[in-house]
């Protein structure tokens, strides 16, 4: 996805670095015409109780999200205990990233269609995994 250019709103000059505040063309101080990226906080968490670790792959933590999919399947098949407590953690965490990304305390993350469709792969691996091993367990 191509980087949003930030243009002084007065005359139509970028701004250098996409700052905001006194343009170098006309000497206004004018606001940007773009305003900063925004995470929808409840989105991130509802795609997380739902979709364990789809919120952190929302908030362009891929990584963390496939750790908390995988964690949070393996341990409500292990013990039903430890995955909603690491499924809360994850609902919990996609929150607060979320957070911190509108108010800018950790830098913005994009949310990229190749980690979508990585999520989903491993999501559909992960859970006919589970199934199929429990299956044999099954027929024990």
């Amino acid at each position: 996805m191509p980087e949003k250019i930030r243009v002084c709103p007065v005359c139509g000059n970028p701004l250098p670095g996409g700052m905001t505040g006194l343009c170098p063309s006309c000497r206004k101080w004018e606001e940007s015409a773009l305003p900063p990226p925004h995470k929808n906080v409840h989105a991130a968490v509802v795609l997380s109780f739902f979709f364990p670790g789809f919120g952190q792959v929302y908030n362009g933590q891929y990584k963390k999200g496939l750790l908390v999919l995988v964690a949070t399947i393996s341990g409500l098949y292990l013990f039903l205990v430890p995955g909603l407590v690491i499924l809360c953690a994850g609902v919990y965490d996609a929150y607060r990233t979320a957070l911190r990304q509108n108010a800018g305390t950790l830098p913005f993350s994009e949310m990229h269609l190749y980690h979508v469709v990585l999520y989903v792969l491993i999501f559909i691996l992960v859970c006919f995994g589970a199934m199929s091993v429990s299956s044999v367990f099954m027929m024990q």
